[in-house]
């Protein structure tokens, strides 16, 4: 398994940002790309057909399928990874995710709901490779490896709780939508809770069971996800971008920042500004 590009989009509604990701392309053959939809909602152009996307669902283009993201159909900002990666032929359990997306390519249902955690396991993965070593980027493409078969492996598509979570319960569904409108907000668990008509007790526990987090948990990464995007897209002072995402001061955005990735704001918008060839405006 090789990753040739991993891409991390962040609210993506118009201009020449979109013109440039949402270009009307195809791959190379032998090469896979899956666009994992984090919030928005839209539309993909594929081969001519048109697909609905939106939060939480993961979308795969096959070698040689002309693909884009429709700029009249962008309904909501769109923030996604895109993962493009290619099976090494001969490799068993690379020939065994190649029949897989066989399978689900000839279905004719390209898009299937992801759990909302699985989210964090893309940021991980995205820095594995745009940042690490050869090592780090080996490392990832084995977490890729691991991410295909829990998605694909079903023959029906996606995870158990993945689409538990998309039909299921609405109080977890809400509160992630209020979640994602308000990440520049202060929130507890508490306020979250009280306009859900719930307990904060029982909201917890809900949630934990669900999502495998506390709601905190998941609020501070959602924040910590965006104010990475913010570091590497524009020249913010550390101190604007913690006041951004309501955090008391840049200091303990430093310290949560850095429990979360691993590295510093300074270090990651140092490692990340143009690490990630596609986001630069075409020239």
């Amino acid at each position: 398994m090789k990753i040739r590009d991993v891409v991390f989009v962040y609210r993506l509604v118009g201009g020449e940002r979109l013109a440039w990701h949402g270009r009307y392309h195809a791959h190379a053959t032998g090469q896979y790309e899956f666009h994992y939809f984090l919030e928005g909602q839209g539309a993909m152009l594929l081969n001519r057909a048109k697909h609905r996307i939106e939060g939480d669902k993961l979308f795969l283009v096959g070698p040689g399928e002309f693909h884009s993201i429709l700029p009249e159909a962008v309904e909501k900002p769109l923030s996604y990874y895109a993962v493009l990666f290619e099976p090494e032929e001969g490799s068993p359990a690379d020939e065994e995710i190649l029949a897989l997306l066989a399978h689900l390519r000839h279905s004719g249902n390209r898009t299937i709901s992801v759990e909302a955690r699985d989210r964090f396991l893309l940021e991980d993965l995205y820095r594995l490779f745009q940042a690490g070593s050869e090592k780090d980027k080996r490392a990832a493409e084995f977490s890729l490896m691991g991410l295909l078969f829990r998605w694909y492996g079903n023959p029906e598509g996606g995870t158990e709780t993945g689409k538990r979570l998309a039909i299921g319960n609405q109080h977890v569904e809400r509160a992630l939508a209020l979640m994602r409108r308000s990440v520049r907000e202060k929130l507890g668990s508490g306020e979250i809770a009280g306009g859900l008509g719930l307990s904060e007790e029982h909201f917890i526990r809900l949630f934990r069971k669900q999502l495998g987090m506390s709601p905190f948990q998941y609020f501070t990464r959602l924040k910590i996800e965006a104010a990475s995007a913010i570091l590497v897209d524009n020249s913010l002072t550390i101190s604007d971008v913690a006041e951004r995402f309501g955090f008391e001061n840049p200091f303990h955005f430093s310290r949560v920042f850095r429990k979360c990735t691993g590295l510093s704001p300074r270090e990651y918008r140092r490692i990340f500004v143009g690490a990630d060839r596609r986001k630069a405006s075409p020239p």
